[in-house]
């Protein structure tokens, strides 16, 4: 469990290692005054159709008081080329290039620490956004009511490499109760539930919220954690439309140790934990928390709920992919016939 001590340390370190990583010609500099939203947008080889979809999607929001940040892990496709003719288009672009790839952890990370605006919002470079998006997020977090929430979802629906839509509307609670345990609850309730509810992560946040926290880490389920620390810290509103998109990414198909490797190349051993080491990831942000003992307290079974479902599912899965593999085996050997 990290002290407030070790976080501050590690803030710093992570600060001058920014320093260290990203290339000093940026393609246009800070702006003077501070935008009142900022995208971050981290990259390493996307498919540059896509790149320039996302990048149009953004420059396309109706309200024009916006930045992109994007922030490149040393491409070695076109992808700097893409950049750098957006920041020649328009100055509300802004490209960075580290020196070495920093893998994907820091550089979500990094990307936020140079944003400048009062909200934030990280997006995949395969995604894109309608161009309402951010001003219906603002005008909620904006209005007096929601003045203390630190964010807002909306529905998204993913697109699969075939062209068809997934796309469900959930209906039940959502994570703007006043009680941090009640949010923690159902937000650790939404990490077994579909995927296609709600997306923590990827939507629109206070940025001087968002870099309270511990930011992701350098821990299975980096995005997970991150999402019940924002549940501990305040209130989400919701906008109900489809207001974000995405493409499906089959992570299964992914050696688990290129994945990990490619979250963080030098601390990838530590990515690679079982799935124990979120449970235990998640008490261990409960008890830095700022809530009562009572509230922590209630926090527990949640988390004891959370890794029963987790450990069953994927003993179910290795039981499935054994008995198929068995399966396989036996009717290719002409024991089993189909």
């Amino acid at each position: 469990m990290l002290s407030i001590n070790s976080d501050t340390q590690s803030r710093a370190q992570f600060s001058q290692k920014q320093e260290n990583t990203t290339n000093s010609s940026e393609q246009n500099s800070k702006p003077n005054t501070a935008p009142l939203v900022s995208f971050g947008l981290p990259v390493y080889n996307p498919q540059e159709a896509y790149l320039r979809q996302i990048l149009d999607s953004l420059l396309a929001q109706d309200i024009e008081d916006i930045e992109v940040v994007i922030s490149d892990n040393v491409s070695d496709n076109g992808t700097q080329k893409i950049c750098e003719e957006y920041t020649i288009r328009d100055p509300r672009v802004r490209y960075h290039r580290n020196e070495t790839n920093i893998g994907q952890i820091d550089n979500f990370n990094q990307v936020l620490e140079l944003a400048q605006g009062k909200y934030f919002r990280w997006i995949g470079a395969d995604d894109w956004l309608e161009t309402d998006y951010a001003r219906r997020c603002v005008e909620v977090l904006e209005t007096e009511e929601k003045k203390d929430f630190i964010g807002v979802t909306t529905y998204y629906d993913v697109t699969y490499n075939n062209g068809q839509r997934y796309y469900r509307e959930y209906q039940g609670e959502h994570l703007d109760s006043p009680l941090p345990y009640v949010r923690f609850r159902r937000m650790v309730w939404f990490m077994n539930a579909d995927f296609g509810f709600i997306d923590p992560i990827y939507t629109m946040m206070r940025r001087e919220a968002l870099l309270t926290t511990r930011l992701l880490q350098h821990i299975p389920s980096m995005d997970q954690v991150l999402a019940v620390e924002l549940s501990l810290l305040g209130c989400f509103a919701h906008v109900p439309a489809c207001l974000a998109h995405r493409r499906w990414k089959d992570f299964g198909k992914i050696p688990k140790e290129q994945l990990y490797k490619e979250y963080s190349p030098k601390q990838y051993k530590k990515v690679s934990k079982s799935d124990l080491y979120v449970s235990k990831a998640f008490l261990s942000t409960v008890w830095r928390a700022s809530i009562s003992s009572w509230q922590k307290l209630l926090c527990l079974w949640p988390v004891v709920n959370f890794t029963v479902i987790r450990i069953w599912n994927r003993s179910y899965n290795n039981f499935c992919k054994m008995k198929g593999a068995v399966k396989s085996f036996l009717v290719s050997s002409k024991i089993l016939t189909r």
